[in-house]
């Protein structure tokens, strides 16, 4: 299945734990705009609903990972910061119950294979910063969001929903946001996207977007 840092893989507990184990997990609520740092304890974040940003800073600029909602899963560090964009609740998983659930096989599965994705996301963020210049991390971040809503809604032509301003999506990127407006412009001047509403474009051209 394709991903992309806005729309990551899932685990859903109900299915991999037995109804005991599952209604054992306490809950944990957060608000809009709320802040989650790592503490002392080590903790499992599986979210019940709601969205958040996961993000690093550095020199007063902030770099999104991605992007977390229902059943996905974190494990919070100290170098990130998880923003809650709306409303949201999380599964918080102790190391003692994350002990005795991971021998729950569908369990340790799931939770392994997520955190093996998100070992392979930061792998490729860290090549695109180091190896790619501005323009090529758009392209390759615009490819990667499209073939994930072209799985999802099964449709040759899509229609990508960015869902953010030019500003988060530079966060995203590691670029400043004039830079980012420089370059969509130069996309659309060139025919290889076009918008077709608010924060909302489609790929004219998929060879030269995945050519840069």
């Amino acid at each position: 299945m394709p991903f992309s840092r806005i729309k990551i893989d899932s685990v859903d507990l109900s299915s991999v734990l037995s109804e005991e184990e599952f209604n054992s997990i306490p809950i944990k609520k957060f608000s809009k705009n709320n802040i989650e740092y790592s503490d002392d304890k080590l903790n499992l974040f599986v979210f019940k609903n709601g969205k958040a940003k996961v993000s690093i800073y550095g020199d007063e600029q902030e770099f999104v990972l991605y992007h977390l909602e229902k059943n996905n899963i974190i494990i919070p560090v100290e170098t990130c910061v998880i923003e809650f964009l709306e409303e949201s609740e999380v599964y918080v998983i102790d190391a003692i119950q994350f002990e005795n659930f991971f021998r729950t096989p569908s369990f340790a599965t799931a939770v392994l294979a997520s955190l093996k994705l998100r070992a392979e996301i930061e792998r490729r963020i860290i090549q695109m910063l180091v190896f790619k210049n501005c323009r090529t991390r758009i392209s390759y971040f615009l490819v990667e969001v499209a073939l994930m809503q072209k799985y999802l809604d099964k449709k040759e032509d899509v229609v990508i929903n960015l869902d953010f301003s030019m500003q988060e999506f530079s966060t995203f990127i590691g670029a400043k946001r004039q830079t980012v407006s420089t370059v969509f412009n130069e996309l659309i001047s060139e025919k290889i996207i076009t918008k077709v509403g608010f924060h909302k474009y489609k790929i004219l051209d998929w060879n030269r977007l995945r050519s840069f």
